[in-house]
């Protein structure tokens, strides 16, 4: 298993709302709602944090799943926004901001997530 946290940056205003949104489209996705399991859930505390850690969207999936799929419906809900934000993905060890839908640059996100080395 394999778990991503999802992060919502330039949408202050509408913050949490967002990070709602974005898990109920990633629910709603045909292959991401039936192979990941899609929850909302604290952001762990870094260092020099203060006070409580904002939700992030949690996604845990299994060693099959295409993440490319993932990074699609990513792109496609920042498409249905009204404002311009970015979605920040974080897994196996690895953190990368998503603020395009350019096929050739989703392409080499999802590399990046899937070969950390």
């Amino acid at each position: 298993m394999t778990v991503y946290q999802l992060t919502v940056e330039g949408l202050e205003s509408a913050g949490q709302q967002s990070l709602h949104r974005l898990a109920d489209w990633l629910r709603g996705d045909e292959v991401v709602g039936d192979q990941a399991e899609v929850e909302l859930s604290r952001a762990p505390l870094r260092k020099g944090d203060m006070g409580a850690a904002f939700e992030t969207v949690q996604i845990v999936v299994d060693s099959g799943f295409q993440l490319a799929s993932l990074i699609v419906a990513i792109a496609a809900w920042r498409r249905t926004q009204p404002a311009e934000g970015k979605v920040v993905i974080e897994g196996n060890q690895v953190r990368v901001t998503l603020d395009t839908d350019d096929p050739e640059k989703i392409r080499r996100i999802a590399q990046a997530l899937e070969d950390p080395s």
